[in-house]
Parts: C-alpha cells; structure tokens; sequence
C-alpha cells in the first residue's frame, strides 16, 4: 500500500530532506532527489535552493547534504530530552549530596551546562547555566572526553603540545597529559577535579550515557574545597547510581505505553 500523499509545500519540502537524511553522508543531488521523490527535476531545483538559503540544507560535492539548522533543531530536541530523563534524578542527588548539581554537554572543545538543580544555599548555580569552560580542565569535561577514543583525543588535543591556557594548578598541561588523565577517567568511572579550574573549587562527575552506551551528557557536582573535597569520591559513587538510571529512561523501548 500506498504511503499518504504528500500535497502541502512543507511536507514536499520535509520529503526532500528525509531523503538526503536517508542518503547520508553521500550527497544527493537534484537528480537523485528526483528519482527518489518520484517528483520533477525543476520542481526539486527550486526547493533545494530554498532549502539551502534556510540552513536545512548545504552545498557538498555537487550535491547536498543536511544542513547546520537541522543538526542545530536536533541538538535542542535532544538536549531538552535529557533534562527531561534527568530533572528527577538531579533534584534527588540535590537532597542527597547538599550541593549543587549540573547536567553538562560536549561543544567542540568545551563543556556547557544546560540544566542545573539546587539546594537552599545554592552554590553559584545561576552563573553555570548557559557558560562554557575548557573540557580538559574539568571534570565533566574529562568525563565528556572519555567518550572518544585515544585516537581522537590526540587529534584535539596533540600530545606533545603544551595546551594554550592551561592554568597553573592543571594536571593537563599537554596532550599527553590528558589521555593519561582520560584513560583513568574511563577506568575508575568518574573524574575528580582538585583547584584545576579555579582556585578553591573541587569537582566530580560521571557519564550519562544513551541506550547505546554512548557518553552523551555528564552529571557534576561542583563546590568550595573546605567543604566538600572528602566527599568528592562518595558523590561520584552516587551520581553514577543516578546516571544509570537516567539513561535507562533515555532508553526509547522504556518510554512505549
């Protein structure tokens, strides 16, 4: 049977990008688009063109591929997904650990917090909301790193190359430095972080990951060394139990009624 047919100019425009979504990463072009649309060559020339002038498409080898906006409304989507799974998780660690509690994102070569929940006395939470900081510095950013392999990580990071600055109490002064940092991380199941990023501060983190098993966010607690450096091993432990279960309920066979 026949799929519905697709009249309106938005759904012939969303058919054309499910096609070059489809066909990714090899570039489509207006003939291919054709082909698969079962529509006119000229028709799908005027579109893509459309389509390329609103981000939802680029220019690649003669061809298109999806473009930055898409990746841009997917990223969002995604993003507003794990505050979802998470919100609960976060204010129950808040309870627990007394301290304030971020969930954190890899962009490029920073971390950045999208969702943060806390206590009464709430350490500097409004200030992390929305900032970026240096991943090789932090300890979710260390977390987010342990994600890649070596391979990548060398490739960011050049492991014979100082990395521009690195504060002076930070373990990573160069590449190397770090993957030797990263490939514990990955073996103890969480990073700790002792005055690297900002004098006074103390941090810990663990990885969120997808159904896949695929790091794609971090759980972090940050606060004042005085108070909360023993505690930094005991709030990892506990923040592991919570990521684990964050990302079963990332898990789309758990969200079908």
């Amino acid at each position: 049977m026949n799929g519905p047919t697709r009249n309106s100019g938005l759904d012939r425009d969303l058919e054309i990008i499910e096609a070059v979504a489809a066909a990714s990463p090899v570039p489509q072009r207006n003939g291919d688009l054709a082909q698969s649309t079962k529509r006119e060559k000229s028709q799908i020339s005027r579109a893509v063109s459309r389509l390329i002038d609103a981000g939802l498409l680029t220019r690649q080898d003669n061809g298109v591929i999806v473009g930055p906006r898409i990746y841009a409304i997917a990223r969002y989507t995604y993003e507003a997904q794990l505050v979802g799974a998470a919100r609960g998780e976060m204010h129950g660690l808040v309870h627990r650990l007394g301290e304030t509690v971020h969930l954190t994102v890899l962009q490029g070569l920073e971390v950045v917090t999208i969702h943060s929940e806390s206590p009464a006395h709430g350490f500097r939470a409004l200030s992390w909301m929305g900032v970026t900081a240096p991943a090789y510095v932090t300890s979710s950013g260390r977390t987010l790193l342990s994600g890649l392999d070596d391979d990548q990580i060398a490739r960011l990071f050049p492991l014979n190359k100082p990395i521009p600055g690195a504060p002076e109490r930070c373990l990573a002064k160069n590449g190397a430095d770090l993957l030797r940092i990263v490939q514990k991380v990955r073996a103890e199941g969480f990073a700790t972080v002792i005055e690297e990023f900002e004098p006074g501060l103390v941090g810990a983190s663990v990885a969120v990951r997808d159904f896949t098993g695929v790091i794609v966010a971090a759980l972090n607690v940050a606060a004042p060394k005085a108070r909360f450096e023993p505690h930094l091993v005991p709030a990892a432990k506990e923040m592991k139990k919570a990521a684990n279960r964050i990302s079963a309920a990332l898990n789309p066979t758990n969200n079908k009624s």
